[in-house]
């Protein structure tokens, strides 16, 4: 397999992806190649493994709802309706038993902004038209899944906040 693939290390561990002859050979087009966020895709591929490998996982999937603006006294621009995009990227999708599973690795993310993460689901989850939506939260301390947990509480969403080592 030499020749197909290229070889790097993270934490003591390899990683194995295709080169462009490894590419070509599976006629594959998409590239992967080592980045800055390796850890967070590794965690996440340890999620992926959890969940017994779904067939439909999408990874960065996009979630977005348009939100009608109240009119104001400023000025008017004719021919535009006025429409705000409410939009949250979750880290993983899939659907299984008719709940979509909404997949979010916390590892080096701010505190803060897994708070504004979390109403962003909680405004766009109603609209949600395939199935009954699950958010999981995937941390790496105990401190950070009850924050975590703590925040979820109460929101109107069925939600899991897990630490990776209670998957491992």
């Amino acid at each position: 397999m030499k020749p197909y693939i290229n070889e790097s290390f993270h934490n003591r561990e390899k990683i194995i992806y295709l080169n462009k002859a490894g590419r070509e050979l599976i006629g594959s087009v998409k590239e992967a190649r080592k980045t800055s966020i390796i850890e967070h895709d590794l965690l996440r591929n340890e999620v992926y493994l959890h969940f017994n490998c779904p067939a439909d996982w999408q990874t960065e999937c996009k979630i977005e709802i348009e939100v009608a603006v109240v009119p104001t006294l400023e000025m008017k621009i004719n021919g535009i309706k006025p429409v705000n995009k409410k939009r949250v990227i979750s880290d993983a999708v899939f659907v299984r038993n008719g709940y979509v599973h909404l997949i979010e690795i916390d590892n080096t993310r701010k505190m803060l902004d897994n708070s504004k993460k979390i109403k962003m689901y909680e405004e766009v989850m109603p609209s949600l038209n395939s199935g009954v939506p699950i958010l999981y939260f995937f941390t790496t301390t105990e401190d950070r899944k009850r924050k975590l947990e703590y925040w979820c509480k109460g929101k109107g969403f069925r939600y899991e906040v897990k630490s990776f080592a209670e998957i491992n």
